[in-house]
């Protein structure tokens, strides 16, 4: 029995001898194979980086070609404005500024944030002032201004090629204060030299003022409703 321990105890020691170069070459194999999967990996991730920056540079050239084409589209619509909308804008912005009695020196055409072309209020110090929108616009009754200066601009250039046709508004000076609403009474009545002009209104303070500002031979007052029915019966 003890010859067969002494055997068994040589044939222990024999795998143990064996046991560690195995041991060893594992963990050699093992870290071979984590150093060719972190190649592999990192081949991987440099072709994805390859990928990506070829894409960015597509991208990028393609945003440069879009801007140039913006830039480009922008010009020839600002050279069409000119030329085709100057005149108008021209008079508008003169007669804004008649109407709002030099509270605004004029307007300008330009583009918001998204590059959408918009009409803007210029004061006399220059501060430009939004039509709507944001907490600097302007007030419902410099807007009323605005639209009627934008019609009667365009009326005039009409008119300059034209026949004459009537100018017909309903209550248009309804958000002027009497300054401005005499104001506006007095561009209509240059107005109705060239073409008639009817102005309806049911604000008798209006009728007043028209007859404080105008001669009696450019103004002609006709009440509605159930006066007229009583005097023309």
């Amino acid at each position: 029995l003890p010859a067969r321990i002494a055997a068994l105890e040589s044939d222990i020691r024999e795998l143990d001898a064996q046991r560690e170069p195995s041991h060893e070459s594992v963990v050699v194999h093992s870290e071979r194979e984590k150093t060719m999967n972190g190649a592999s990996r990192a081949a991987e991730a440099r072709e994805q980086q390859e990928l990506l920056l070829g894409k960015l540079r597509a991208d990028v050239d393609e945003y440069a070609r879009l801007r140039l084409a913006g830039v480009a589209l922008r010009a020839a619509m600002e050279r069409y404005r000119e030329r085709h909308q100057g005149p108008v804008l021209a008079r508008a912005s003169e007669l804004f500024g008649a109407l709002t009695c030099g509270s605004f020196a004029g307007l300008k055409a330009d583009y918001n944030d998204k590059g959408d072309p918009v009409l803007r209020g210029v004061r006399p110090n220059g501060d430009v002032i939004d039509v709507a929108g944001s907490d600097r616009g302007m007030s419902e009754g410099t807007c009323d201004q605005l639209y009627l200066a934008l019609r009667l601009a365009s009326l005039e250039l009409w008119l300059a090629d034209h026949a004459p046709i009537p100018f017909v508004v309903d209550d248009i000076l309804v958000n002027f204060d009497d300054a401005r609403a005499t104001a506006a009474l007095r561009v209509l009545g240059e107005l109705s030299h060239r073409t008639q002009v009817i102005l309806f209104t049911h604000h008798q303070h209006l009728v007043e003022l028209a007859r404080a500002e105008l001669a009696p031979t450019v103004l002609f007052v006709h009440e509605l409703g159930e006066r007229s029915a009583i005097e023309n019966s």
